[in-house]
């Protein structure tokens, strides 16, 4: 769990780098892309998050979520893990709605074929897919926030240092001036 999130943060620490940091900004990207990373669109998280944000930034008129960031938090389901996150949707969503018949999935290729049919198991897979979906707003934001303040104690500190060493440089000048004078 900790290479993860270090994975994650060092990921948005590049993007951080290169945004104006906004409060907020990172745990809502983050709480948003969990849920579209929950959403049964395995393939497809990248071009959402992209057709959610790119209007809610413009019609805002400023910046409230983060491509990137989003992105990476969409990453909670991916290829290796679609399966059998896809197969508890899937038992989930049959408990809800009462499948006619309970499959178990064994590859890839049979959840999209599932998926694409959009009949009575792909609708389970959805529902099944809500629980989680609503769970991973609240526990991405909670992520995206661990973040900020990560991110705002670094720049805290790196602050401080730079003062430190300024003031440190000022009274060596000071010294030397002395000696010289």
């Amino acid at each position: 769990m900790k290479a993860l999130f270090k994975r994650i943060v060092t990921k948005i620490l590049r993007q951080a780098k290169k945004m104006a940091l906004t409060d907020g900004v990172i745990a809502r990207s983050m709480a948003l892309g969990m849920v579209v990373g929950f959403s049964p669109t395995v393939g497809l998280q990248m071009v959402i998050c992209l057709l959610i944000i790119i209007p809610i930034n413009r019609i805002a008129g400023r910046y409230l979520f983060d491509m990137v960031v989003a992105v990476v938090g969409s990453l909670v389901v991916n290829p290796l893990t679609m399966v059998p996150t896809y197969t508890l949707y899937y038992f989930i969503g049959c408990r809800a709605i009462a499948c006619s018949a309970m499959m178990e999935f064994q590859s890839e290729d049979q959840v999209h074929q599932v998926l694409g049919t959009l009949g009575s198991g792909a609708f389970a897979i959805f529902i099944g897919s809500i629980p989680f979906m609503l769970v991973g707003w609240p526990v991405g934001y909670w992520i995206g926030r661990q973040i900020e303040h990560f991110l705002e104690r670094r720049v805290a500190l790196r602050k401080s240092r730079l003062v430190a060493l300024a003031r440190e440089r000022r009274r060596v000048g000071r010294e030397v001036a002395t000696e010289n004078g």
